[in-house]
C-alpha cells in the first residue's frame, strides 16, 4: 500500500479513472494498476464478470524498506488457521506496525522502517 505506483507526472489513477475513454489516459491508468503491488487497484474490462489480473507466476519479493510482495495467488494461512482470500497481488507487513496485519497498510513509512542492510 502507498507504493506510489498509482501516481505519475501528469496525474493519478483516481482522478483519471473517468477519463479512460482517451487512449493515452487509459494506457497510463492500466500501467499504474498493473504495477500496484498490494492488489488494491484492479482492472475490469467492460462486459467481463471478473477483474483482469494478467498472468502471474507465484513469487515472493521484498520491497526495499517496505512489505513483502506476494504475487500469483499464493495461499496465505493466518496464525488462527483461517486463510486470506487468494489474490494475484498482496503486500504483507514486515515492520509490525500495520493496523491491518498481516496486510501492509503503509505504516512502515510513518514508523521509519528501514531494511537492516540499508
Amino acid at each position: 500500500m502507498h507504493a506510489k505506483f498509482c501516481f505519475y507526472e501528469e496525474g493519478n489513477v483516481w482522478k483519471q479513472a473517468d477519463e479512460t475513454g482517451d487512449d493515452q489516459v487509459r494506457a497510463a491508468v492500466v500501467a499504474m494498476v498493473e504495477r500496484c503491488p498490494s492488489g488494491a487497484l484492479t482492472l475490469r474490462i467492460d462486459g467481463e464478470a471478473d477483474d483482469f489480473e494478467g498472468d502471474t507466476r507465484p513469487t515472493v519479493a521484498v520491497i526495499d524498506d517496505g512489505p513483502l510482495w506476494v504475487i500469483g495467488a499464493i495461499p496465505i494461512t493466518l496464525a488462527d488457521g483461517s486463510e486470506l482470500e487468494p489474490r494475484n497481488r498482496v503486500t504483507l507487513c514486515r515492520c509490525g506496525q500495520s493496523a491491518a496485519k498481516p496486510l501492509c497498510d503503509g505504516a512502515h513509512s510513518k514508523a521509519g522502517f528501514r531494511d537492516a542492510a540499508g
